[in-house]
């Protein structure tokens, strides 16, 4: 039976449905498309979602101009470049990274189009994954099936590591949740995990020394804004340790890391073009489920193999959907 609460939802709801696609299809300028980084000029994201918004029939300056702030690294600008974006009457807010903890301010207004690397719905972008609910929307890194997977390659390429040092920025949602899964996975297979916490780069170099210090039989990193952006330093840690290292994104072995077991982040971020569009296009971001990075890859780098005198199991190379050498 249908309630007179029940019908006012459904009217309300698809007034509410109404006005958006009518914004949408009435709008008379270019729509504005806001963009929102903790890093400096040029972000690399940034091209990259300009050319899935080219693909999908978007021409800038005519269908949409792109209204972009950059924090330069400075987290404490980030509040005050998010108001900026608000003043500019933007119609879909698309950030990346820690970034997005920082549009919740105006997502009661503007649509929020994100790529995470953490779990959105324990940082309070989403009620579920399949049904956001905040205006908040976009595509996360994290599984935490691959953090069982990654200690399983791990064990795999070095079956006689039993000391596993793990390097991981516990601000970074999901963080906890990320690890528990990895500990346990490490103990079925007979190591130990000893975990290092960074929450900023001053902190690595502590955690340099204390991983090198205790001399583990290999690494494992966690992949987040924070070690994504200082991959190559440690990569560099790593090779100067003479420690191997398995990592959450095939950026990092293009860096010069051993191994990783994940999605490539950068490849990824044309997809924040699709969820833009949608949001132009009329339809809630409420209404769009999250998605979860589908394209996973083992990755090689066989130079920092041989650098650490490693023999790649057979196993591991028909298995590799990449080999960088």
């Amino acid at each position: 039976m249908i309630t007179r609460r029940d019908l006012l939802a459904v009217v309300a709801g698809s007034l509410a449905l109404g006005a958006v696609s009518a914004r949408a299809q009435g709008r008379s300028r270019p729509a504005r498309v806001g963009w929102l980084s903790y890093l400096a000029s040029p972000d690399p994201a940034v091209q990259i979602l300009r050319d899935g918004l080219r693909e999908l029939g978007h021409v800038e300056g005519k269908s949409y101009v792109l209204v972009a702030r950059y924090a330069d690294g400075d987290f404490t600008r980030l509040p005050g470049l998010v108001q900026e974006l608000a003043a500019e009457r933007i119609d879909v807010l698309v950030t990346r990274g820690p970034s997005a903890d920082f549009t919740k301010t105006v997502r009661s207004r503007i649509p929020v189009v994100f790529a995470y690397s953490g779990d959105p719905v324990e940082a309070g972008f989403a009620d579920s994954l399949r049904k956001p609910g905040r205006n908040m929307t976009g595509i996360t890194f994290m599984a935490l099936e691959l953090a069982a997977k990654r200690v399983e390659v791990l064990k795999e390429l070095l079956p006689k590591a039993t000391r596993i040092a793990l390097l991981s920025n516990p601000e970074h949602a999901g963080e906890l949740s990320e690890y528990r899964v990895t500990d346990e996975a490490a103990r079925r297979l007979g190591a130990t995990i000893t975990r290092h916490l960074v929450r900023n780069p001053k902190e690595l170099e502590s955690a340099y020394s204390a991983i090198a210090v205790s001399r583990p039989d290999a690494m494992l990193v966690f992949p987040d804004s924070l070690t994504v952006n200082r991959r190559k330093e440690i990569v560099g840690f790593a090779a100067r340790a003479r420690i191997p290292a398995m990592y959450g994104w095939t950026e990092f072995v293009e860096s010069g890391g051993l191994v990783s077991y994940g999605p490539g982040l950068f490849e990824n971020f044309k997809t924040l073009a699709v969820f833009a569009d949608k949001v132009l296009k009329g339809t809630p971001a409420n209404s769009i489920p999250i998605e979860q990075v589908k394209k996973i890859a083992l990755t090689l780098n066989m130079a920092a193999a041989r650098a650490l005198g490693i023999t790649i199991p057979q196993s591991i190379l028909v298995r590799a959907d990449r080999v960088v050498e």
